[in-house]
C-alpha cells in the first residue's frame, strides 16, 4: 500500500515537473541557447552563427510549441468532436 502511494506521487511529481515547471524552464533553455547562437561578426564584417546553439534553440521551442497544442487540442477535444466532428485522440 505504500509503495503504491509513493508510486502514485512520484508520478504525479513528474507529470507536474514536465507540464508545470518543466516547459518554462525550457523554454527558458531555448531562449539562452538562442542567446548563444548568434557570435560576434568575423574580421570580415560577416555575420557568424553557432549552429548548434541554434539547433538546441529551435528544438526545445519546438517541443514547448507542441506541448501547447496537444494541451489546447486535449482541453477542446470534445467541442472538436460535437461541432465539427472531429475526433482528435480517439
Amino acid at each position: 500500500m505504500t509503495a503504491q502511494m509513493a508510486e502514485s506521487a512520484l508520478a504525479v511529481l513528474l507529470a507536474g515537473l514536465s507540464f508545470g515547471a518543466g516547459l518554462p524552464a525550457l523554454f527558458t533553455v531555448g531562449i539562452a541557447l538562442w542567446s548563444r547562437a548568434t557570435l560576434p561578426p568575423g574580421p570580415d564584417g560577416t555575420a557568424r552563427r553557432n549552429a548548434v546553439a541554434l539547433a538546441g534553440a529551435v528544438l526545445c521551442f519546438a517541443i514547448v510549441l507542441a506541448a501547447v497544442v496537444i494541451g489546447v487540442l486535449w482541453i477542446t477535444r470534445k467541442s472538436l468532436d460535437h461541432y465539427l466532428g472531429i475526433s482528435v485522440f480517439g
